[in-house]
Order: C-alpha cells, then structure tokens, then sequence
C-alpha cells in the first residue's frame, strides 16, 4: 500500500478520562480522528457482562452481505434495511433483543451503558427516534476474524432521513468487554467515499477492497479491556483479525443533530 507522502497534523487519537464536549465537537468538526477513553468500564464489569453473554443466543449479521461471519446480540440497522428504508422486522428484532438482555442478570442494558457515556459531555442526549418510535440502542459484537473495509454514512444510506432529526454529523462509539491478547486492531482511514470507489466494491459485500485506501494517511488503534473508542465513521475503516480469544464489544452510531441533540441508534 502506497504510504502518504504528507500527514495532515489534525488526523490523531487522543485520550480523555471520559468523553467530553470537546470531544465530541472536536469529532464533528473533524479537528480530531478518534477519541480513546481507557477503562470507561472496569475490568469486573467487562468480565460480568461477557459472563452473562455466555447465556444470551447470539445472532449473526447477514451472511449472504457480512463475511466474515460477525456474531451479534441485538438489530444492526443495516440487517433491516430496504433499499434506503427501515423494514418493519427491525422492530421486532429491538424487542426481542431488549427482553433477551432482561433476562442475562445485569443492572445495565447495552442501551443504558451507551448513554452513559455521554450524559456528562452533551446536555441532551437520547436514543434517535423515528416516526416517533425510539431506536435501538447498544448493539453487542463480536468480531474474531475482522471486516471489510467499509464506511457508515446513514445520510447516504437511507433515502431522506434516518431519524426524525436532520444528522449533520454521525459518530461511531464502542466498549470493549473482551479484548484478544493479539490483533482486533481497528484501523482507520483519512478517506471518505467519493463515487468512483463502487469499482473497488467487493462482489454481494458491504465493503470494498482495501486499495480504495491507498495513500490515505492511517491510525491503527488496538483496542485494551474497558476502553471506550469514539470516531468518525464516515471514513474508512476496519477491523483486523484477532489471532487468538475474542474481541467483543458494545456500540452505538452517535448523530449530532440540527438540534444541537445527540441521538443514538444501533
């Protein structure tokens, strides 16, 4: 992979004790790549909910679309989604998922985990809602053998809106609860879409080939137990594989609204 042959100073990670406004505004205004919170969870909290999980029926992304297979604990929106609409079966698959983690024995929902974290930076923060209906929030992932290299961008991917309120700028954020001892790095890219990218699509995949990066000046971030991680996803990105254990983790998008709102969804 061809190298930058210049680095824009402002594509960094930085650490926070916890996720601030600054953070946040930081993010969105694209003054900051990533934002890495150590020990957002404490290393017995980790260890209680990967525990309980041991119990819960996992799902798995689409495989016909997601390969390598991605386990999963509750709806991805992408999984429901129609051309640019919601099918009704997300829904569904958001009850049934609230009510299967009612049953795992822990004081907090991935939902309530989620908004936690930003309680003290945003003074309004709420899962998204759409039609009036509220989103789902906080999806649990595990992903041992990585992902394609793949953006999220629910303005280009749902026609209209996704939400009720206008997104003017989308965040990724996850906790990790179980960490491999090698690999799972998440590597990101200086690199949005531009149209020409769909040559580089892989065949029935949601992503594209690596190339669609060459050149993009890159962070490579591998992730520690407890650790919170916010991001821009709109650039590339991915995961690599785990070369042994599992890499598990709780996420959410995070969308600044034309409100001056965050609103969640998984």
């Amino acid at each position: 992979m061809r190298q930058p042959s210049r680095t824009d100073p402002l594509f960094v990670a930085v650490e926070s004790e916890k996720i601030t406004r600054a953070d946040v505004a930081g993010l969105a205004a694209g003054r900051i790549a990533a934002v890495r919170v150590p020990g957002l969870l404490s290393a017995a909290r980790c260890h209680a909910i990967t525990a309980a999980l041991a119990d819960a029926e996992m799902d798995r992304y689409d495989e016909s679309r997601v390969f390598p297979v991605v386990a999963k604990f509750g709806p991805a929106i992408n999984d429901h989604r129609n051309g640019g609409d919601l099918r009704e079966d997300y829904w569904e698959a958001a009850d049934a998922a609230e009510k299967g983690w009612s049953t795992l024995g822990l004081p907090d929902a991935p939902r309530e985990l989620c908004l936690a974290a930003f309680r003290a930076a945003w003074p309004d923060v709420t899962p998204g809602t759409r039609q009036g209906r509220q989103m789902h929030v906080g999806i649990v992932r595990e992903i041992n053998a990585g992902l394609q290299v793949h953006f999220d961008d629910a303005v280009r991917e749902y026609a209209g809106r996704l939400l009720d309120a206008e997104v003017v700028a989308q965040l990724a954020f996850n906790i990790y609860v179980q960490v491999p001892p090698g690999g799972g790095e998440t590597v990101l890219w200086r690199r949005r879409w531009q149209p020409s990218d769909e040559d580089l699509r892989i065949p029935g995949g949601y992503g594209y080939r690596e190339s669609v990066a060459d050149g993009a000046q890159s962070l490579t971030l591998r992730p520690t137990l407890g650790e919170g991680f916010l991001f821009d996803p709109r650039h590339y990105h991915t995961v690599r594989p785990a070369t042994d254990g599992r890499r598990i983790s709780i996420g959410c998008f995070v969308g600044l609204t034309d409100e001056g709102r965050l609103a969640l969804w998984s």
